[in-house]
């Protein structure tokens, strides 16, 4: 007995070890996500506080539109910007603008009419076409293409904004007989779409971000074009799973005290956080081709079942295991907490674990 639950520390404590590294180690695309948002015109801009954060701005874009951020920086304090797009979107030849207005810059390429600049302040208009593969992103994991990114350092103190638009200069973009034949007439991009703003560098998470994470990956599923139904359905089959083998193995289930189906059903959402992971990989993959950041999904997808297999094996234990003790209370609040800042079980399986960690684990 003893000997099975130093394996399932072990396991547990290889798991925290391996999602450290990767976290240490990735690349700068674990940034905050962040939704909703104004910002029509410079004067109600979004404006965004400590601009050195990074973090991913989410949004949707009429064609015609235009979307206004703001922030405040020193001189020579750097500016890192970037702008994405789902795939879908893209294919659709959906490709946002983005301009980045503020003092000291100097007017490139023509200026859309419709852009409103302050008063003594330039415009820089970044230019580029559709890249040939969309990028893979480990942590949601996703799928999106990288439009632009630039990292230049602020010319003057003062407030910057960002403009992201659904129009572009036919002369902007690359094609001489498109210049020849439209000129530099403004161009509205067809249909609507949505985007995400990147901005900053610091790759900082309080504790309420990350473990909000996962309401933001099903946003972000959605801003990728997916239904909820789809987003759901690994999950709700890893459930029905479960519910099916209890519902077969009902007579001997029958006898469980209600701390140890608290810790079977935390499995089955920690299990199915995992079959997520495995579905948003694959569809991700099947749009773009393969990266390093494949190796952190398996590390969360092996976080997850990981944490499933562990809470299972807990409470399908003998009964009189633990009777007395505090060590599954100990053990089943440590998946809580794991669960919480591993992102598995979208906080119903942590908040079972932590059920299972309170009620009491006597006999009926």
């Amino acid at each position: 007995m003893r000997q099975g639950i130093l394996w399932y520390s072990g396991i547990f404590l290889l798991v925290i070890i391996l999602v450290i590294i990767s976290f240490l180690s990735a690349p700068a695309f674990a940034h905050v996500p962040v939704f909703g948002g104004a910002g029509k015109s410079p004067e109600t801009a979004i404006h965004i506080e400590d601009p050195s954060k990074s973090r991913v701005l989410y949004g949707e874009l009429a064609s015609g539109d235009l979307r206004y951020y703001s922030f405040n920086v020193e001189k020579g304090e750097r500016i890192v910007l970037g702008l994405t797009i789902p795939v879908e979107d893209g294919h659709k030849g959906f490709t946002p603008s983005l301009i980045l207005i503020g003092p000291g810059l100097t007017d490139e390429e023509k200026i859309p009419e419709r852009l409103e600049v302050p008063e003594r302040y330039g415009a820089k208009v970044l230019s580029y076409s559709l890249p040939e593969s969309p990028v893979y992103e480990g942590f949601t994991p996703g799928a999106f293409y990288s439009l632009v990114k630039i990292d230049i350092k602020a010319p003057e103190s003062g407030t910057y904004y960002i403009a992201v638009g659904a129009i572009q200069e036919a002369g902007s973009r690359k094609g001489e007989d498109e210049i020849q034949e439209k000129g530099l007439q403004e161009r509205e991009i067809p249909g609507k779409g949505n985007y995400g703003l990147i901005l900053g560098y610091r790759e900082t998470f309080t504790l309420k971000e990350w473990v909000s994470v996962p309401l933001s990956q099903i946003k972000i599923y959605h801003w990728e074009g997916q239904g909820l139904f789809l987003i759901f359905t690994p999950l709700a089959l890893t459930l029905a799973a479960g519910i099916l083998a209890i519902f077969l193995k009902r007579e001997s289930i029958a006898g469980f005290n209600p701390a140890r189906i608290s810790g079977i059903l935390a499995g089955f959402f920690f299990l199915g956080t995992g079959m997520s992971y495995i579905f948003q990989m694959l569809i991700s993959l099947s749009k773009s081709s393969f990266s390093s950041e494949v190796f952190i999904t398996f590390i969360l997808i092996f976080a997850s079942v990981g944490l499933g297999v562990i809470a299972m094996a807990l409470s399908l234990k003998d009964e009189g295991y633990g009777t007395g003790s505090t060590k599954k209370r100990l053990y089943f609040s440590g998946l809580g907490i794991a669960g919480l800042l591993f992102w598995a079980g979208l906080f119903i399986g942590p908040l079972l674990a932590f059920e299972a960690a309170i009620l009491p684990w006597k006999r009926k």
